[in-house]
């Protein structure tokens, strides 16, 4: 059994945002700083409320709500009390452009017909701690959902990971004991492109994802699926 994490892992998440982001910066005739500060800035919010998301603190919806209302006073425009209209913001003018930003990473696709032309072929998972509409989406964007069995979330595990793991494993009947994590570690610079790296849940079964580690060796998915 193989889980495969989604951002940072098949999608370039990351990219996508600070592609989103610098944009909307740059059109912000007040904004406060440059778009490389207020980047960052988004990312580090987008973190932190994520967190909140995942400990059940607040719905995801609300989530975006808390990173706009902080990000919002440094690109020089007013919060609205109304969150109606911050949700608003969030879908014209962020999600609309993140989306169409999205891209997957090269080597997925190889990888995945790789596994799939295996005689004994693992099975395959998605386990994010993202929305599971919005994780859906981006499977089916690029016409990757048919090579997964399940895609498995917060919303249908009950929790997040790293907690998900035993959870996912009990959701796809099969035992923590043959399963292990992949993970995609991402570079302090993030450079294209991006290592991989294989860590063991128990036994047989990996989970790609994306990590802070910096390796020394880069490898295609391929390579560290079949290692």
């Amino acid at each position: 059994m193989i889980f495969f994490d989604l951002d940072g892992t098949l999608v370039d998440h990351r990219s996508a945002v600070m592609e989103t982001i610098a944009a909307i910066v740059r059109a912000a005739p007040d904004a406060t700083a440059p778009p490389d500060e207020l980047v960052a800035l988004w990312w580090s919010l987008e973190a932190r409320h994520m967190r909140e998301y995942l400990a059940g603190q607040c719905s995801f919806a609300e989530h975006h709500r808390r990173r706009l209302r902080s990000f919002l006073p440094m690109l020089g425009e007013p919060v609205p009390d109304d969150p109606a209209l911050l949700d608003a913001w969030i879908e014209e003018r962020y999600l609309s452009a993140f989306e169409e930003s999205w891209q997957t990473y090269p080597d997925v696709r190889p990888c995945l017909e790789a596994l799939k032309e295996l005689p004994r072929g693992p099975r395959l998972a998605v386990l994010t701690n993202g929305d599971p509409g919005q994780q859906r989406a981006k499977l089916a964007r690029f016409g990757l959902l048919g090579y997964f069995e399940a895609v498995l979330t917060p919303t249908e595990l009950g929790a997040a990971k790293p907690a998900a793991y035993a959870a996912a494993c009990a959701w796809m009947r099969t035992e923590p004991a043959r399963d292990r994590t992949t993970d995609r570690p991402r570079r302090p610079a993030d450079p294209p492109p991006r290592p991989f790296a294989a860590r063991p849940v128990g036994g047989d079964s990996v989970q790609l994802r994306q990590s802070e580690t910096e390796l020394a060796v880069e490898l295609e998915l391929v390579e560290v699926l079949t290692v």
